[in-house]
């Protein structure tokens, strides 16, 4: 049998990886591949590009120079891959503790909670102007309590009157969805895609007392194989925008080498970084709907986790509160006071006298532990 040619080699190269990595890594690789092939063959790295020797150039295109292409992009892909969690963090904010990494974050951190400050500066201005326009409309009363108050300010909208209103409570809406994009104050980061990530890590699950980045990992364990598909596309979208967003900042800067020297032609690095700044919006888009994706499986599939692990049903959300703050310290590998599981099919649970003699008597493995703590 003949050995397989480099063609056959390099088209069926893909077939032998996953799809999280066809898709996330080998197409946006494979745009730097063609990007940096098509400023090899114009000349671009000795003098200015020759736009008719690279269109003779890529007519006389052959199969094997494209299973070579596709080859370099595997290889170069294969090399990128372990480098996505990375380029996610990179593109959140995290960009190490050095002084110029420290001085970076400082300037986007305070550009950022700038940002948030104006919006709900601005948000006060039109809720005060919106609430003027009403109390200086005929059906305003200062005797009213909250609830008709309320009742007759819909109405007020509602009427021809309020015509003018109507743009700016559509303007108060839209800054409200932007002031909902933003972390509480100490937990802003420098980049917007941090900013809506970190939104979502630190409200995902809260109103249950759970938290999203620690239960993460058991939820995708023991919840359904759809809601585990859902919420793995809308990773793999994240993912997929982040890198290209990655490889058009690398085609960027190898565009202003090959041609800082060359004049006008120089503008031609605005066509990748145009790139990049649309594959970041789209990564922050997509950061909304990864963040939807994980918040919508904590509200659907909690009982199902608790149920794995062994816990009781709370019965009102007060309760659901309280046994996941335990819950939570235990997940983080510290010792709790005692967490009730909820018995076996085939077991009766102990009386509950029983259970708190038996606390009583039995020695506390962790009773040195809280003594040196107390200390």
């Amino acid at each position: 049998m003949a050995a397989p040619s480099m063609a056959d080699a390099a088209l069926t190269a893909g077939g032998r990886v996953g799809r999280y990595f066809s898709i996330v890594t080998m197409v946006p690789t494979l745009f730097l591949v063609l990007w940096t092939y098509l400023l090899v063959k114009s000349d671009a790295w000795r003098a200015e590009p020759n736009l008719a020797a690279l269109g003779v150039r890529l007519a006389d295109w052959s199969i094997p120079q494209a299973a070579w292409l596709l080859l370099s992009t595997f290889v170069l892909a294969l090399f990128l891959h372990p480098l996505q969690f990375a380029t996610v963090q990179l593109l959140e904010g995290y960009w190490g503790t050095s002084a110029v990494a420290l001085g970076a974050m400082r300037l986007g951190v305070a550009r950022h909670r700038g940002r948030a400050q104006r919006i709900r500066d601005r948000l006060d201005a039109l809720d005060k102007t919106i609430e003027e326009s009403f109390t200086g409309h005929r059906t305003y009363s200062d005797d009213l309590d909250d609830d008709v108050l309320e009742e007759k300010r819909d109405r007020f909208l509602d009427e021809r009157d309020a015509n003018h209103v109507i743009p700016l409570v559509i303007a108060r809406d839209a800054l409200r969805h932007r002031a909902e994009r933003f972390p509480d104050g100490r937990r802003i980061l420098p980049t917007r895609l941090g900013n809506t990530l970190r939104r979502y890590e630190d409200r995902a699950g809260s109103q249950y007392g759970l938290d999203a980045m620690t239960t993460a990992p058991h939820f995708l364990l023991v919840v359904p194989e759809a809601h585990v598909a859902y919420v793995r596309d809308t990773r793999q979208l994240l993912d997929t925008t982040v890198r290209l967003c990655f490889v058009s900042l690398l085609a960027t800067v190898l565009t202003v080498a090959a041609l800082a020297t060359d004049g006008w032609w120089l503008l031609i690095a605005l066509v990748p970084y145009g790139l990049a700044y649309l594959a970041y919006r789209a990564a922050i888009a997509a950061a909304d709907e990864y963040g939807t994706a994980v918040a919508t499986v904590i509200d659907v599939d909690r009982f199902t986790l608790y149920e794995r692990l062994g816990l009781r049903r709370p019965r009102d959300t007060h309760e659901e509160r309280e046994t996941n703050a335990q819950l939570m310290s235990l997940l983080h590998w510290e010792h709790i006071e005692a967490l009730h599981y909820t018995p076996a099919a085939d077991e009766k649970p102990p009386p509950r006298g029983l259970y708190r003699l038996t606390r009583r008597l039995r020695p506390s493995v962790d009773a040195p532990l809280r003594q040196r703590r107390s200390r």
